[in-house]
C-alpha cells in the first residue's frame, strides 16, 4: 500500500547536527570547560525539555548555574540550537514537493523551539514534537499517539529516521520505516514505494 503520510524526524535527517558544535558554543558563551559541558548535555535537563518537562525558562537557569551569570532565554535556546548545521536543502525541498501528494509532517524528540532553525518558509504538517506529546521515540506509546492523531490505519504510514531502534519501533506498530544515510538513498527507497 502507497502510504498516506510521510513523517520525517529532524535531527540527523532534515536537520544536521554536530554535539561537539554545540560544546564549543557553549563553551565560548559560558567560559566552562568542555568537560563540564559534556557533563551537563548528559544532564537532566534534556530529557526534561524533550518530554515537555521543562522549558525555556528552565533551561536558561540551568545553562545560568553553568555559566555563573544570568542567560537569557533566547540566548539559552540559541546555545541549544547551535548543535545543527545548515539544514539539509534538497531533503526539504523533496518534502515540499511530495505535500501535492500526501501529508508531510514530521516526528521529533525535541522541544518546538526547535522549529527556529527550519529553512525560510519551510514547514511540515503536521509536526509532532515530543516536548508536546510528553513522549519520545521509541516508545510505542508516542508512535500510538502520533498514529490517533493523523486518524490513519498503520500500513498508511511511513517513517524516516537515521536512528534503528525508532525505525524498528515504527515497524512493530505496523507503520512501513526507512532508516535514513543519504538523500540518495532515500530517493531510491522513495522509488521503490512509488513516490518520487
Amino acid at each position: 500500500m502507497r502510504p498516506a503520510a510521510i513523517l520525517f524526524d529532524l535531527g540527523g535527517v532534515l536537520l544536521p547536527f554536530d554535539r561537539e558544535r554545540r560544546v564549543r558554543a557553549i563553551v565560548r558563551s559560558t567560559g566552562a570547560t568542555a568537560e563540564a559541558v559534556r557533563a551537563f548535555m548528559a544532564g537532566d535537563i534534556h530529557r526534561r525539555l524533550d518530554r515537555g518537562e521543562a522549558n525555556e525558562h528552565d533551561l536558561a537557569a540551568a545553562l545560568s548555574d553553568l555559566a555563573g551569570r544570568d542567560i537569557e532565554q533566547d540566548e539559552a535556546c540559541e546555545l541549544i540550537l547551535s548543535v545543527f548545521e545548515a539544514p539539509n536543502a534538497e531533503l526539504w525541498a523533496r518534502a515540499r514537493t511530495l505535500r501535492d501528494r500526501l501529508i508531510v509532517g514530521g516526528f521529533s524528540d525535541n522541544p518546538a523551539f526547535v522549529r527556529r532553525v527550519f529553512p525560510p518558509g519551510a514547514d511540515l504538517d503536521p509536526m509532532f514534537w515530543s516536548s508536546e506529546l510528553g513522549l519520545t521515540k521509541p516508545s510505542p506509546e508516542a508512535f500510538a499517539a502520533v498514529q490517533a492523531r493523523l486518524e490513519l490505519p498503520p500500513e498508511a504510514m511511513l517513517f524516516v529516521d537515521d536512528t534503528l531502534a525508532n525505525i524498528e519501533q515504527a515497524r512493530r506498530m505496523g507503520w512501513d520505516g526507512i532508516v535514513f544515510a543519504s538523500n540518495d538513498q532515500l530517493a531510491a527507497e522513495l522509488a521503490v514505494r512509488g513516490i518520487s
